[in-house]
């Protein structure tokens, strides 16, 4: 199975090339989330002095200089083995301290953290061949878009009945708590610790735009009128990289969710879509691939986006052949780290609307913590670490070493980079990624379909044809999420 669109969260201070692949594949970037604790907030406070004690992460140890709750007993002891997908979180200081600081607490705790080699589909079947095994797996921590699978398989505990865990749900938005198919329950949740929360956003070259004299666009109707001054440019409004096919489905994330929002709930219309209620070739599927062909028709794509992948689509852009681009929160530090060759000014904006539309949701997505379904042997110890993780000075310091979005709003007072700040509001109105929902079969079919589309090889009605054929065959044969 393909890996969401979105990569692990990464620190918006990497440098390094984080690569986005398919959904079951690799990758990754958002779940069953509604707004539910303003995210707002989590945009509220930008900066933090560079010598506060969140910024230096110097007290996270105790916090006040409570112990966590089973501390007093002294009752902690015995390994913890933790399952973690996109690499040892001890690598990286930030994380490493507070599994430290945590075990100076409780020195009878043996941390054993293990990264199974491979993304996506590999991870997977590695870590439920070591829950399968039988070994005392005490804590996960996944891709928000395998939790539907894992609940459906009965891997993952329902962390919602368990009053232990009350005050550390509590502590994070209801809006990013993950629950299997139909669930209203709480299967898994992110913190900084889990590398934090991403969305996304369009990214421009505010340089190139002054220069034509022009605004970063508000509307897709201001990307059309972009074309005429940017081509005297030598450039295009837009550019996305639809060579690396599992980044189409964020092309029909922009749009489709603000035209079914026009109605109702965009996350309710697409399980209404998997549910058959609403089919894939219906006026509204139809609106959301008609308006991403007439983004090739009209000029805005950048000639060849097609068979553009996601390095060369970086390099366009600091070429200045493009002024803006449409991605995640992952892609900030590798845009930082390039080399212009023209006048480059980095900013970026809320995605534009659709005609006749008001409100723009970008995505969300992460890894979360889960507990497996079968218990080893008492949670104790990993009850007190969730807590400890969750603790408001402990989460914040997160933040201020990995520079990377907490749910927690309060967190993010770390986020110092000013382009990073930029995003923040983005997450008041941010939704799932909408391939989390949806069958994997599905979305490789959106993902091929949008790329032809982008390529000039399709027409909308044929695409919306071709992803109806799949749901149909995938509820026919008892394949689909709920057949």
């Amino acid at each position: 199975m393909r890996r969401s669109l979105l990569e692990p969260v990464q620190s918006t201070g990497d440098s390094s090339r984080s690569r986005l692949l398919g959904r079951r594949d690799v990758l990754k970037l958002g779940a069953l989330i509604a707004a539910g604790g303003a995210v707002a907030p989590l945009l509220a406070a930008c900066a933090a002095p560079s010598g506060s004690d969140a910024a230096s992460g110097a007290s996270i140890a105790g916090g006040s200089g409570a112990p966590s709750p089973a501390s007093a007993s002294g009752a902690l002891s015995g390994p913890v083995t933790v399952l973690v997908e996109g690499g040892d979180p001890s690598t990286e200081p930030a994380l490493k301290k507070v599994f430290d600081d945590f075990k100076a607490q409780h020195p009878a705790i043996e941390w054993d953290i293990r990264a199974p080699s491979g993304l996506g589909p590999e991870w997977d079947r590695l870590a439920r061949a070591t829950l399968e095994s039988g070994e005392p797996v005490g804590l996960v921590i996944l891709d928000g878009l395998f939790v539907r699978a894992w609940t459906r398989d009965g891997l993952l505990a329902d962390l919602g009945t368990d009053p232990t865990l009350a005050d550390v749900l509590a502590r994070v938005p209801q809006r990013f708590h993950l629950a299997g198919l139909g669930e209203t329950t709480t299967r898994a949740f992110p913190l900084a610790m889990t590398k934090g929360v991403q969305t996304t956003g369009l990214y421009y070259n505010k340089a190139l735009l002054d220069k034509a004299g022009l605004e970063a666009p508000r509307t897709i109707a201001d990307l059309k009128a972009m074309v005429k001054p940017l081509s005297a440019l030598g450039a295009a409004p837009l550019v996305h990289c639809s060579g690396d096919v599992s980044f189409n489905p964020l092309l029909v994330m922009w749009v489709l969710p603000m035209i079914a929002g026009r109605t109702g709930d965009p996350l309710e219309f697409v399980d209404r879509t998997i549910r058959g209620q609403v089919r894939y070739d219906s006026p509204e599927w139809t609106e959301a691939f008609q308006t991403i062909a007439d983004l090739r028709t009209s000029g805005v794509l950048l000639d060849g986006s097609g068979a553009t992948d996601y390095a060369t689509m970086q390099l366009l852009m600091l070429q200045g052949k493009a002024a803006t681009s449409y991605n995640g929160t992952w892609l900030l530090p590798q845009l930082q780290a390039g080399t212009p060759t023209v006048p480059f000014d980095l900013h970026v904006a809320p995605l534009p609307l659709v005609e006749e539309t008001s409100k723009a949701h970008s995505i969300l997505s992460y890894s979360a913590f889960a507990l497996p379904a079968k218990a080893a042997a008492s949670r104790d110890s990993v009850y007190a670490f969730l807590e400890y993780a969750s603790r408001p000075e402990v989460d914040q310091a997160v933040v201020a070493g990995l520079q990377s979005y907490s749910p927690i709003s309060a967190s993010n007072v770390g986020i110092h980079d000013a382009v990073a700040r930029e995003f923040l509001p983005m997450f008041n109105d941010a939704i799932t990624s909408l391939n989390w929902l949806w069958e994997p079969e599905i979305d490789a079919e959106i993902s091929n379909q949008v790329q032809a589309l982008v390529k000039g090889d399709t027409d909308p009605a044929a695409v919306g044809k071709a992803v109806e054929a799949v749901a149909q065959e995938l509820r026919s044969s008892g394949r689909g999420y709920y057949s």
